[in-house]
């Protein structure tokens, strides 16, 4: 099993699907450019270890701010967000 933690789904997420530069992404993420990209690397690796052996992909773990709610799309972008370091 490869595990995804929610910081890689959602750099997958930002960069690949809604189709943001990275540095848009990390700064609606709230997270310096480089973090950003470690994540989306990881993440991309794990996806592709995962389809190219056949096994399965979990998500599991990271630091994140669920909002229960999403009435609107600009509430759904905000669901997964990683907390700020104080």
């Amino acid at each position: 099993m490869v595990s995804l933690t929610i910081e890689e789904l959602e750099a997958l997420r930002l960069v690949d699907i809604e189709g943001l530069r990275q540095e848009d992404a990390a700064t609606r993420v709230g997270v310096p450019r480089r973090a950003f990209w470690e994540d989306l690397k990881a993440a991309r690796m794990k996806v592709a270890l995962a389809l190219s052996t056949g096994k399965a992909i979990e998500i599991k773990g990271g630091n994140y701010i669920r909002i229960e709610t999403a009435d609107t799309n600009e509430d759904a972008d905000k669901m997964l967000t990683r907390e700020k370091e104080i």
